[in-house]
């Protein structure tokens, strides 16, 4: 079987045995919100997101695909770890990321195989305008016969148009699933449209993954993403621009976040703080937000939480946190794509009136989400417009002091 997209002609090979078992592997997902973390996370991470809908995305740590894959082996065959993984090689971050012309390490692609694990492709940075590339990673894929495409691309690939229509195009032609991994928007790309670009993606005919990325990913799962995976901490909810993927906050910021854990405010849609969650409690003590219904909370207020002792309180938050975000991915993955959108857009815009309400930052994923999904347009002729009775015998019958008794 061969094909053309923009003068490029593929060749599919060896799809006939391995392609079935790749499918059935992407049908385990079954819109599953993964957790995302590094190597040296892999214990906590599985402690917490081992149950039903959940499941592990492993990034490998500082190149160090060996280690990565020992601890992916010791994970499934001694800790029987049961919910679905993928391994990320990560090649497109740090000072010497590789571009998407690379090819896939087939070390890497055979290892994957040899766990029985979903073949996630080894991909390199996807550069606005690089077609070639883009082209290069879905042939590949196909190639392979039974591998998600990785595809980390700059924005622009879903912001712009042009690009949008013609990315959407090459991956249903080519037809193998994709994991995309978005580099976070800067001038002049709008970040609106890359959630409308998205929103698009997601709606083509082949299985689409949302990997390292924020609250988002319930926004994407809603959408009809078949797997989204949220970073367990800040530097895995997004890829940042520039070739070292560094944060533009700098290394005290993140060293500040490494040392405060962060608190999923589950009206909020966004993270805190545990310093300032206990200072807004302390500011705002009656808001019915600070109470919560998830497992490790148990019906108690988040003052439990954040005043526990410093050396077990990390646990305890993560794992309050991964309960809001199982709690949320259920009520967001309903059958209709439509509804699920709307209800995450109203979800959006009531997360952001609870930041206002105790003073806390704006979110702009919040904005560019309601921005993004469009609700129906409701027409007049739906509305029912009450009568106005013109009959002086019926004009003013009933008063409000005599109300209309029921017929005898």
């Amino acid at each position: 079987m061969s094909w053309r997209v923009g003068g490029v002609r593929f060749v599919a090979q060896d799809r006939d045995v391995r392609s079935t078992g790749g499918q059935q592997r992407i049908g385990d997902l079954d819109r599953s919100l993964l957790l995302q973390c590094r190597t040296s996370q892999v214990t906590q991470a599985a402690e917490v997101a081992d149950r039903p809908g959940s499941g592990l995305v492993v990034t490998v740590d500082r190149g160090n695909q060996r280690g990565c894959l020992a601890r992916a082996r010791h994970l499934l065959e001694v800790d029987h770890y049961r919910q679905p993984v993928l391994l990320d090689a990560a090649r497109y971050v740090g000072p010497d990321r590789l571009t998407a012309s690379v090819s896939f390490d087939d070390r890497w692609i055979g290892a994957q195989r040899d766990l029985g694990l979903p073949v996630l492709t080894d991909s390199g940075y996807l550069a606005p305008a690089d077609t070639a590339g883009c082209l290069g990673i879905l042939e590949r894929a196909a190639r392979l016969g039974d591998a998600i495409a990785l595809l980390p691309m700059h924005p622009a690939w879903l912001a712009d148009p042009t690009a949008r229509q013609h990315l959407v195009r090459y991956v249903e032609v080519v037809g193998v699933p994709v994991a995309i991994v978005v580099e976070r928007a800067v001038a002049p790309v709008d970040p609106v449209e890359v959630v409308r670009g998205l929103l698009e993606l997601l709606r083509c005919a082949v299985p689409v993954l949302l990997l390292r990325a924020d609250l988002a990913a319930l926004g994407a799962l809603g959408s009809g993403a078949v797997a989204a995976a949220v970073g367990l901490d800040p530097t895995l909810r997004g890829l940042d621009p520039g070739p070292r993927g560094s944060d533009p906050r700098g290394a005290e910021w993140r060293r500040q976040s490494a040392g405060t854990p962060s608190v999923l405010i589950r009206q909020c849609l966004s993270y805190q703080s545990t310093v300032e969650v206990e200072a807004a409690i302390r500011r705002y003590p009656d808001n019915g937000m600070w109470h919560c219904g998830c497992p490790t909370c148990g019906g108690r207020d988040l003052t439990w939480l954040v005043r526990r002792p410093d050396a077990g309180r990390a646990g305890l938050v993560l794992r309050h946190s991964v309960d809001v975000l199982l709690g949320l991915r259920a009520e967001m993955t309903g059958p209709c794509v439509q509804l699920n959108q709307w209800s995450w857009r109203a979800r959006c815009a009531t997360a952001t009136s609870r930041l206002r309400e105790v003073g806390w930052e704006r979110l702009p994923m919040l904005t560019h989400w309601q921005e993004a999904i469009t609700l129906p347009a409701i027409s007049r002729l739906s509305i029912p417009v009450p009568r106005r009775s013109t009959s002086p015998t019926t004009s003013g019958r009933f008063s409000r002091a005599d109300p209309p008794r029921a017929g005898r």
